[in-house]
């Protein structure tokens, strides 16, 4: 019996044309929210069925990382320790979610599979803590579902070479099915009918290596160029005063529902961002992408001309949005295709 588990957005995300692929093709499996982004999650649920078991009150304000870990950790043995019958568990990503449950799991001697191993950014706090998540997730697991060919290269560095697949990023089976399955949200047409130039910008800015300085470094430069370019400006609750701080001419929306989030970059003319999801999210709706951070563990997004690398420096260059002539548009996505159908014949074997 698998376990698929996931916590966060992304997370959810990511695990969710997954699901849907062991159900179509009848393998046992339950499913675990960890409870770590609990409001987040509601905005996911139509993508995903209802979990088999949920990790009940592990979330209190400001609590540290290693609080959040232990909660998981405890909680996640009595689990594995109650339903024996569970041998192999599914991990997505590097975030504490994904490493305490790896942790639990280790413990208890399952099988550990890592959906999307072998990112590196390869500077421990940058990003922080997900660089040593996802370097630690590779020590405990057994079986590494690598999404690029760097991946693959990055683990074989640190001597990781038994199990190692090249899959692709179910980021791809995640998008496609919702462009092709869905139509456009509402409340998204509203937004993009009231833009009266129809062309707009999306920018998230969140990161904790970013806040403070930087953000209102970032957050100025915004401003400044707010009466040439429309932006779109996704707020985060960790940062609540971008509301005020930003120009009035600047859109400020609140976190949106995967669905409707989908259809915003696919309406877009580009994005601004620190997100790493949105990296390969860019890619495989062919926007332009500037990644507000000093390096990046997607570096496929950036060598496929999709992406640019700039830190905090958005003013010197926001002309690379507008620029596409130079990007072979029929190339073939860096992130793959038909994904989750290779993890399938893995699980299989």
């Amino acid at each position: 019996m698998y376990v698929l588990c996931y916590g966060t957005r992304p997370e959810i995300i990511k695990m969710s044309p997954l699901i849907r692929a062991f159900e179509a093709n009848n393998i046992p499996f339950v499913t675990l929210f960890s409870g770590q982004h609990p409001d987040l999650y509601e905005q996911c649920t139509e993508l995903i069925p209802a979990p088999t078991f949920i990790l009940e009150n592990i979330m209190e304000h400001n609590q540290t990382l290693n609080q959040l870990s232990s909660k998981i950790i405890h909680k996640m043995d009595t689990i594995l320790q109650q339903h024996q019958n569970i041998q192999s568990i599914i991990v997505q990503g590097d975030t504490t979610t994904a490493y305490s449950i790896a942790w639990a799991g280790f413990h208890c001697k399952k099988q550990i599979i890592h959906l999307e191993a072998g990112l590196r950014s390869h500077i421990k706090y940058s990003p922080f803590p997900e660089e040593i998540g996802r370097s630690v997730l590779s020590k405990l697991a057994d079986i590494h579902l690598c999404p690029t060919k760097q991946a693959v290269l990055n683990l074989r560095a640190e001597g990781i070479r038994d199990n190692v697949f090249l899959v692709g990023n179910t980021i791809v089976d995640a998008f496609t099915h919702i462009i092709t399955t869905y139509t456009i949200p509402d409340p998204i047409h509203t937004i993009i009918d009231s833009i009266s130039l129809q062309k707009y910008y999306i920018v998230t800015l969140h990161r904790r290596e970013n806040r403070g300085k930087l953000m209102k470094e970032m957050w100025d430069q915004l401003n400044s160029v707010s009466n040439t370019y429309t932006f779109v400006y996704i707020t985060h609750p960790s940062l609540p005063e971008a509301s005020t701080y930003l120009h009035e001419s600047i859109i400020k929306i609140p976190p949106q529902d995967y669905i409707s989030m989908v259809f915003l970059i696919h309406h877009s003319s580009g994005i601004i961002t620190d997100s790493g999801g949105l990296q390969e999210e860019a890619v495989c709706s062919k926007k332009k992408v500037l990644i507000c951070r000093n390096t990046t563990e997607r570096p496929e997004t950036i060598t496929s001309g999709w992406g640019k690398l700039i830190h905090t420096d958005i003013i010197n260059n926001i002309h690379f949005l507008d620029n596409v002539s130079t990007i072979d548009t029929q190339k073939e996505n860096p992130y793959g295709k038909q994904v989750c159908d290779k993890i399938i014949n893995i699980v299989q074997k």
